[in-house]
C-alpha cells in the first residue's frame, strides 16, 4: 500500500532526526525551514524542500510541525503562506511543538474552517531519543483523525498517549515540562550539597540511579553530568519559554505554583550568566557557582 505524502515543516534540534526517521521509513517527504541551508542534508536523502508552508501544504495529505514557540507556530499555518492557505480539506495537520493551548485553540479553529484536520502531539524526550524513534508523544484531537496518521506517530515515538479531543495534550505537555524542570533543578542542588560534603558526583548519580528517587530524566543526564557536557538535547532558553507558558495557564486557572516560579527565576538567572543555550542539566553549573564550587564555569 502506497504511503501517504508527509510534510515537514521545522529542522531544529528536534526536527530533523525526527524527519529523517519518516524519510527512511518510506514515506515520500516534502521539508520546509526558514533558514533554507538546514534542508541541505535531508534534501540529499530524498526529500523535496517547498519553498514555503503553502506549497508544502498542497502536496501533502499529513503535514507535520515542529517549530519553536507559539508565534512560530501561527506564523506557519495561519499566515499568508501558511498551511491553511493551501491545505486540502481532510488533510491533517499535527503540530509536534511545545505552545500555548490559547495558540493551539486558534489554530484549531482555522483548520475547522479550512475543514483541515488538526492534532495536538507534542512531544517528551530528547535529540537521541527523536533519532532512535523513542520518543514519547501525547495527543489529543478527533480520535478516528488519530487513529489513521498512528502509524507516522509510532515511527517517530515509542510510547503515544491519546488524551482527549481538545487541548489536552497541551496541558499534558506543561503538567510534563513542569516536572522536567524542577527535577533538574532539585538534582542540581542535591549533587551540589553532596559535592559540598566530599562526595563524587559520579557515586552520587550511582546511588540516586539505583533508589526510590531515580527516575528516567536522571538517567538521561547521568552520563552529561558525570562528564560536564552541557551540549543542548534541550536548552535552558526553551525550558524558560515552556516555563512562562506553564505560568500563564496557572494564572488564568487559579493555581498557584510557587516552586514553578522559583524555578522560573532560576532559569532567568543561568541565562544570564551565559547558560541559555546550554542544556537544562546546566543548572548544576549555576548551583556550582551559587554554593562557590569551581566558578560554576569548569565545563568539560
Amino acid at each position: 500500500m502506497e504511503k501517504e505524502t508527509v510534510g515537514w515543516i521545522g529542522l531544529g534540534n528536534m526536527g530533523q532526526p525526527m524527519s529523517k526517521r519518516l524519510l527512511e521509513a518510506g514515506y515520500p517527504l516534502v521539508v520546509y525551514n526558514r533558514t533554507r541551508e538546514k534542508t541541505a542534508e535531508i534534501a540529499l536523502r530524498g526529500a523535496k524542500v517547498a519553498d514555503s508552508p503553502a506549497a508544502l501544504a498542497s502536496e501533502c495529505e499529513v503535514i507535520c510541525t515542529m517549530v519553536a514557540d507559539s508565534a512560530a507556530l501561527e506564523v506557519v499555518t495561519l499566515g499568508s503562506q501558511g498551511v491553511l492557505a493551501t491545505a486540502r480539506p481532510g488533510s491533517v495537520l499535527v503540530d509536534m511543538s511545545t505552545v500555548s493551548p490559547a495558540a493551539s485553540a486558534r489554530v484549531a479553529e482555522a483548520a475547522r474552517r479550512r475543514q483541515v484536520e488538526f492534532l495536538r502531539a507534542p512531544v517528551s524526550g530528547s535529540t537521541g531519543m527523536a533519532a532512535t524513534g523513542t520518543l514519547g508523544i501525547m495527543v489529543s484531537g478527533d480520535q478516528q483523525v488519530y487513529q489513521q496518521v498512528l502509524p507516522v506517530l509510532r515511527v517517530l515515538g515509542q510510547k503515544v498517549f491519546y488524551l482527549g479531543s481538545g487541548e489536552e495534550a497541551r496541558y499534558m505537555k506543561l503538567v510534563h515540562n513542569l516536572m522536567v524542570g524542577a527535577t533538574c533543578q532539585i538534582l542540581a542542588e542535591a549533587l551540589v550539597l553532596g559535592e559540598r560534603a566530599g562526595l563524587e558526583v559520579a557515586k552520587m548519580l550511582e546511588v540516586l540511579n539505583n533508589s526510590a528517587v531515580a527516575s528516567p530524566l536522571v538517567g538521561y543526564k547521568t552520563r552529561p553530568l558525570i562528564e560536564r557536557d552541557f551540549a543542548p538535547a534541550f536548552t535552558v532558553r526553551l525550558l524558560e519559554k515552556d516555563f512562562d507558558i506553564i505560568l500563564s495557564v496557572a494564572k488564568e486557572m487559579g493555581v498557584p505554583l510557587p516552586v514553578t516560579a522559583l524555578v522560573r527565576q532560576l532559569l532567568a538567572s543561568a541565562a544570564a550568566r551565559g547558560k541559555g543555550e546550554l542544556d537544562i542539566c546546566s543548572l548544576f553549573l549555576l548551583a556550582e557557582e551559587m554554593a562557590g564550587i569551581r566558578g560554576g564555569t569548569d565545563i568539560a
